[in-house]
């Protein structure tokens, strides 16, 4: 195996990674997920606003930029943009169908969303150089 090879299959891990941290944390009762956040906030000084904020902008930017990564033909690239913004909506909005004491947000929507933007650009920047 080369060093092509294993770069392409750590893109893959670190994408699956990244799926599964966030459907973890988004999908945590709301009493664990509150915990978190405001033990993160303590630790780091920041709001748990700031913090959650950051987190949801954080995940969908990586997610969608490791996406695309992955997705080597151009021609896909658009079908995961696509996917990408689309799950960022269903997080949301799968959320009370769980029953475990989260809601449904359209400000956590739009800032799923943001990430998405931001990391299609640091793709299609990281494309340009």
């Amino acid at each position: 195996m080369n060093s092509v090879q294993i770069i392409k299959i750590l893109k893959v891990i670190a994408f699956i990674a990244v799926v599964i941290i966030e459907v973890y944390l988004s999908h945590q009762n709301g009493k664990d997920s509150g915990a978190a956040s405001k033990s993160l906030s303590n630790r780091l000084h920041l709001s748990e606003a700031v913090i959650r904020t950051g987190a949801h902008i954080g995940f969908f930017a990586v997610m969608m930029f490791l996406a695309l990564l992955v997705c080597k033909v151009y021609q896909l690239s658009m079908m995961v943009a696509v996917a990408v913004a689309a799950w960022a909506i269903m997080d949301e909005v799968t959320k009370p169908m769980l029953n475990n004491g989260r809601h449904c947000s359209l400000v956590d929507i739009g800032w799923n969303l943001i990430g998405v933007v931001v990391g299609f650009g640091l793709w299609l920047i990281m494309r340009s150089l």
